[in-house]
């Protein structure tokens, strides 16, 4: 069972305790979003994993309709892997719009120590999730 530890306009990261998974997801209202807000709902969603034991983490971006600028990959790995390395996290889901899903094996991304898979379905998230 989720429970809700934030909420804005932007977006709501819940907590399921018995699970050790934290989640992000995104709301429609992304479609005016700025970088610096969602940068800093991002950091917000790492720095909890941080402090919440967090084994799992997930996106659900299905509704996210912001596009990060050209630098956000370089952010995201000097600002979040880092958080999310060490909260001792073993995978993190991005469930995203059929069409945006990636066909290929879930693997570490960038600095990270930990796999990064992307899905068009919250079975297949939860699939996932129960191999380890």
């Amino acid at each position: 069972m989720s429970n809700s530890i934030y909420h804005d306009e932007y977006g709501t990261i819940s907590r399921d305790d018995g699970r050790s998974l934290l989640e992000l997801t995104w709301s429609p209202a992304t479609d005016h979003i700025s970088e610096a807000e969602f940068k800093a709902l991002m950091s917000r969603f790492a720095q909890t994993a941080e402090q919440l034991p967090t084994r799992y983490a997930v996106v659900d971006a299905r509704e996210l309709h912001h596009r990060p600028d050209a630098d956000f990959d370089s952010w995201y790995d000097q600002h979040v892997v880092p958080s999310f390395d060490r909260a001792g996290l073993a995978k993190l889901a991005y469930l995203t719009r059929p069409a945006e899903a990636a066909e290929a094996e879930p693997v570490p991304e960038g600095p990270a120590s930990f796999p990064t898979g992307y899905f068009d379905s919250m079975q297949s998230v939860e699939d996932w999730l129960k191999t380890g």
